[in-house]
């Protein structure tokens, strides 16, 4: 065979090769998208709320600064950040609105941060997974990129990346923060399996003291989205109000962006009134225009908020009752667990919890609800 048939050869194995390597990252954010689509159609806007707040680099370093403070991240300026887009990465990343990556220069060289927010009341089991698959985007990405001579160098290195989990729900954050512990049986093989921490920052295990004992456009966003009901906001306005005039102009116009945005919609109106009250600096009059806005016709979404949240609280308890009832047959996959928890339907829910209590194993169960795992 000739010189040039051979390089034809080759070139067609690679192409298959990665065509199949991306048929599967394909298939699994695709996998992943439907699981999260419920979640990602109801907190949109919550994703996006954050997504903008972060994506400005002054605020993504306060945040770094002092709910991670890590010693190398203390000097780092924004000149050290690039927001990184990630549809160079992989097309599938642009699927999300709820993550960031961010290229970090240090004095000892370049460091990734890859930024994920869970906005939303259950645990996710598969976040290390998860988290792997997206870095291990990024390291393909970045040694498809570097130089053939410079990877085949003895001191060629990849960049180190340090994935970082933000969580606003109410319920304690049980997931496995540690890679290893998703494999089975990882402690016979000690130091031979892979395995990585997340650095995991859950808003209300933060105390109102920690959050409070700074002033920044973060501290104010978390020290806001702890409310869960109108009378948590009714009691707590004047503080947070006090807070926020205190602000700058462009940190409180970003403010009242997020809140109008994830919170209570405003009009035009609305947002010019608040925003001259909160520049006057009358605390009172603050407050009062405040409640103006929660008494408003469009108050009736706290009512409707609150209903939704009794209904997806009931929703989490009948959840709950069924892996209860069939962790008496077994041990369940976190697969399993994942599907059960994020269900909200809730006659779907009574339907599997009657399911789980006849049922003789999990499998049987399994087959009799029509859940199949993979």
């Amino acid at each position: 065979m000739i010189t040039g048939d051979k390089n034809i050869l080759r070139k067609e194995k690679t192409a298959l090769i990665k065509t199949y390597q991306n048929r599967r990252a394909v298939e699994y954010m695709t996998m992943q998208d439907k699981e999260h689509t419920q979640k990602n159609h109801t907190d949109n806007a919550h994703d996006k709320g954050y997504k903008r707040i972060f994506s400005i680099k002054k605020n993504f370093l306060d945040f770094i600064k002092k709910y991670i403070a890590l010693d190398w991240m203390m000097p780092l300026e924004e000149k050290d950040l690039e927001l990184i887009d990630k549809e160079f990465i992989t097309d599938q990343f642009d699927t999300y609105e709820s993550d960031l990556v961010y290229k970090v220069y240090t004095t000892k060289g370049v460091i990734y941060l890859f930024f994920l927010f869970e906005l939303q009341s259950f645990n996710d089991f598969t976040m290390p997974f998860r988290l792997l698959v997206y870095m291990t985007a990024i390291w393909l990405d970045y040694f498809k990129n570097c130089d053939k001579n410079e990877r085949s160098r003895k001191d060629y290195r990849l960049p180190a990346i340090m994935p970082i989990v933000l969580y606003n729900g109410e319920r304690s954050w049980t997931a496995p923060c540690r890679f290893s512990q998703m494999i089975d049986q990882a402690e016979l093989f000690g130091k031979y399996v892979v395995d990585f921490e997340y650095a995991l920052v859950s808003v209300n295990k933060l105390t109102e003291s920690e959050i409070s004992n700074s002033n920044t456009l973060i501290d104010n966003i978390f020290l806001a989205d702890r409310k869960r009901t109108r009378q948590e906001w009714t009691d707590g306005i004047a503080g947070l109000m006090h807070r926020i005039r205190t602000m700058d102009t462009n940190d409180l116009n970003e403010w009242i962006t997020w809140f109008s945005n994830v919170i209570r919609k405003l009009n035009e109106k609305e947002r010019a009134e608040w925003i001259e009250q909160l520049r006057k600096g009358d605390e009172k009059d603050m407050c009062s225009s405040f409640e103006r806005l929660l008494n408003k016709e469009k108050a009736e979404g706290w009512k409707d908020g609150r209903a939704e949240g009794r209904k997806e609280g009931k929703a989490e308890d009948r959840a709950e009752a069924v892996i209860e009832l069939l962790e008496d047959l077994g041990e369940l996959s976190d697969s399993l667990k994942t599907c059960i928890l994020q269900q909200t339907d809730l006659e779907l829910l009574k339907k599997w919890h009657k399911a789980a209590a006849r049922a003789e194993s999990i499998e049987a169960f399994e087959q009799a609800v029509g859940l199949v795992q993979i």
